[in-house]
């Protein structure tokens, strides 16, 4: 790891990718990454849930010997669900679905490098600090990718609960009704399955079926030949952006539950810095965050808030979890957070 002991061995575990970083605590800053697909039952349907953690420790085994971090002396492991104090995560949907047993997190990442002082956070929590404007600093960070979570910062930590239970809001049941969409975790209307990436195929399906003359008229409905099962993410962010009439009604179904969720936690603890980050909200841009906004201002009591204010994208890109897990390492372990 080199002669000063002082780099962290940082790791963000995605539902999609896996990052890993050397992070040097001194200089605070990162001073190498490397990343590879997660395996995850998105994946690797075939494989089982056992297989699959097996992997994912072999991963990063591998890309920790990619870095040249043969012998690291402090890890933080950024793990995408949540997880209590000791390192053991509870769910993680996004890489085991519905599987319901804990995972020793980090049990695990010890016996791969026992010599060294692990933390295992949220993968939220971990990127949140990368967020803070100072030691003391309240927001709230949300991703939208492959899922949806958040965290709520108070006072400059995390607020999760005793048991590590809480900032989950992907997994908060906003749809009823009978025909609510499936969640990864096996359970039906949650934020999650309505309003990430993963949601866009079945709300474009229900939108089509709503108007499928509104539909067949959309640039969107051309680039998958009139077929709505066909519609992805990544097509939903290139026609948004052409201001497609369709889309822009798509991308407003997918954002008006959120902004009433981030209406919710307004109310309930005050928080006025919400940093939106992950990969689907930022290919969508702006005028998704200006969506986001016009639903909380809806949802919320208006006591003058000013929503397009209060709405932020992170700025850090993709290594935004892997900065925000080194400078958790330099304020639990010294050094320049």
């Amino acid at each position: 790891m080199g002669a000063t002991g002082m780099q962290a061995l940082v790791f963000d575990i995605g539902g999609t990718t896996t990052r890993a970083g050397l992070y040097d605590l001194g200089a605070a800053r990162l001073l190498r990454t490397e990343r590879a697909p997660t395996p995850s039952v998105s994946a690797c349907s075939s494989e089982s849930g056992r297989g699959l953690r097996d992997r994912l420790y072999d991963l990063l085994a591998c890309l920790a010997a990619r870095l040249g971090a043969d012998a690291p002396g402090y890890i933080v492991v950024g793990f995408p669900g949540p997880v209590r104090e000791g390192g053991t995560a509870l769910r993680a949907p996004t890489l085991w679905g519905a599987e319901r047993d804990p995972e020793p997190v980090a049990e695990r990442v010890r016996a791969i490098w026992p010599g060294a002082r692990i933390r295992v956070v949220n993968d939220l929590s971990a990127a949140g600090h990368g967020f803070l404007r100072h030691e003391h600093d309240d927001a709230c960070i949300v991703t939208v990718s492959s899922g949806i979570g958040h965290k709520v910062f108070l006072d400059g930590k995390p607020a999760v609960g005793p048991s590590g239970r809480g900032g989950e809001i992907g997994h908060l049941r906003v749809d009823f009704s009978d025909e609510a969409p499936l969640c990864e975790c096996g359970a039906r209307g949650h934020l999650g399955a309505l309003a990430c990436g993963r949601a866009v195929p079945e709300q474009a399906v229900r939108l089509a079926r709503r108007d499928p003359g509104a539909f067949a008229r959309s640039s969107l409905a051309a680039s998958v030949a009139g077929r709505a099962t066909r519609v992805d993410s990544h097509l939903v962010a290139r026609t948004f952006k052409m201001g497609d009439p369709w889309t822009v009604a798509l991308v407003g179904v997918l954002a008006a539950p959120l902004g009433q969720a981030l209406a919710g936690i307004h109310a309930a603890v005050g928080v006025e810095r919400f940093v939106i980050m992950g990969g689907f909200a930022q290919a969508l841009g702006a005028a998704y965050l200006a969506l986001v906004g016009q639903a909380a201002a809806a949802g919320a009591w208006d006591l003058g808030q000013e929503w397009g204010r209060m709405l932020e994208f992170g700025e850090m890109g993709d290594e935004a979890g892997l900065i925000g897990a080194g400078r958790l390492a330099a304020r639990e372990w010294g050094g320049a957070a």
